[in-house]
């Protein structure tokens, strides 16, 4: 094996695990993109009806994207602005962040993403020290789901969206599968 090919792997755009620099959750540059409710509704029904007994999450981000109407953009966390009715005139304006890795709050502030309430989906595969950063003035539920978690929990993966579905019916989101691990910001709240 020559020089050239034995050093072949330090070419490549990837970074071996850990000696990536992690920084804190970026937002999709600030775009603000709004959430049809009804049209997402409809789109993650049939997304509930795909992971039905599927444990694997593997591409289940990305379908949670689509559904919502979310494009595609730099950075691994994908936002989306969403009014929900919750009552004759009141209205729940709040962001829905979906991705796989916590939220350091401060960056809502940052990209001008801070709404009335947020809300953070997080997927990750293996379970990690929380790297969760709240900020007093983003008020912020995350909730962690992790793929080692998920296997034992039946159709985890349709609970998810079928919480999901509800938060945008009612501006409530609330884990059915009793494995989420739940960030809060700001830490002490009333």
């Amino acid at each position: 094996m020559n020089k050239e090919n034995k050093n072949k792997k330090t070419t490549r755009l990837n970074f071996p695990k850990g000696s990536k620099p992690h920084y804190p959750s970026q937002t999709n540059g600030g775009a603000k993109v709004n959430i049809n409710v009804e049209m997402a509704i409809t789109k993650l029904a049939e997304l509930s009806k795909k992971y039905i007994g599927i444990t694997n999450p593997q591409g289940f981000l990305t379908d949670l994207r689509i559904a919502l109407g979310i494009p595609d953009s730099s950075g691994v966390s994908k936002y989306g602005e969403v009014t929900i009715c919750i009552g004759t005139d009141v209205f729940l304006y709040a962001s829905l962040r979906i991705t796989n890795h916590q939220a350091n709050a401060k960056q809502y502030i940052i990209h001008n993403a801070n709404n009335e309430y947020n809300l953070s989906i997080v997927v990750k595969r293996e379970m990690r020290r929380n790297t969760f950063k709240p900020h007093d003035e983003v008020r912020l539920d995350e909730y962690v789901y992790y793929g080692k978690k998920m296997a034992n929990v039946e159709n985890p993966l349709t609970q998810i969206v079928n919480s999901i579905i509800v938060f945008l019916q009612t501006g409530v989101y609330e884990d059915t599968t009793g494995i989420a691990f739940k960030n809060t910001s700001p830490m002490c709240q009333i």
